[in-house]
């Protein structure tokens, strides 16, 4: 079952002579609970796919169905509610609130939806992912793998049905990144998520069910179609 379907997605820049296509369309199908990587070069249009699929960017032109929703031609504030109530984000830089503690930052997308947070699952999360200790932690008080950890669980807060990482293991050492990534995907297969990770370490994209590399803002191979 579908989850996720691009029809022809093209985000260009520029006109004419300096027209530049970060994404050059693009024809994309990623079914539920599937853990998709994404590589390329620097520039090839990785980030910029991950941008529109995840609802931070509009396409230029083409189709984006989310859970079966048309979502290429949705407004800021419909943008905005998809991404609070289905995605979940990842990215290289935590950016934890540094005057909260651990599970304030986790709790805190939550919130921000009006809703209150199941605790049960927070706490799930937070033993899940070896924070039960770090908690009442703030974030200066954490290494590079537990603040990543702490945005894995913000992450994942919302019970949301995506999850999108954004080179996740940037910061991080070759152990720590590789742990992040084998955390991601145990909470994605435990949780029933989809998960897409984009990267340039062919390590960490190993771990993927999927490996889509992208040049020049067009598919070159897919992994599933091999």
């Amino acid at each position: 079952m579908e989850i996720i379907r691009a029809n022809k997605l093209c985000k260009y820049y520029g006109k004419g002579d300096n027209i530049v296509k970060a994404a050059d369309e693009i024809d994309l199908t990623i079914e539920k609970g599937e853990f998709v990587a994404i590589v390329g070069a620097s520039g090839s249009g990785k980030s910029t796919l991950l941008h529109m699929l995840g609802c931070l960017d509009k396409p230029t032109s083409g189709e984006i169905f989310i859970d079966g929703e048309d979502i290429a031609k949705y407004k800021d504030d419909a943008l905005a509610m998809t991404r609070r109530r289905k995605i979940g984000f990842v990215f290289q830089q935590y950016n934890l609130i540094p005057v909260l503690t651990v599970r304030e930052n986790i709790e805190m997308p939550v919130l921000l939806d009006d809703v209150k947070p199941d605790k049960e699952y927070i706490d799930d999360l937070i033993d899940m992912l070896g924070l039960k200790k770090r908690e009442k932690h703030l974030p200066n008080q954490l290494s590079g793998g537990q603040q990543q950890r702490v945005s894995i669980a913000r992450a994942l807060a919302n019970k949301p049905q995506i999850i999108f990482a954004d080179e996740p293991t940037g910061n991080l050492d070759r152990k720590n990144g590789l742990e992040v990534v084998e955390l991601l995907k145990a909470s994605a297969k435990k949780y029933e998520q989809t998960l897409v990770l984009i990267t340039h370490e062919m390590s960490v994209a190993n771990a993927a069910d999927r490996v889509i590399e992208l040049s020049d803002g067009k598919i070159v191979s897919d992994s599933k179609e091999a």
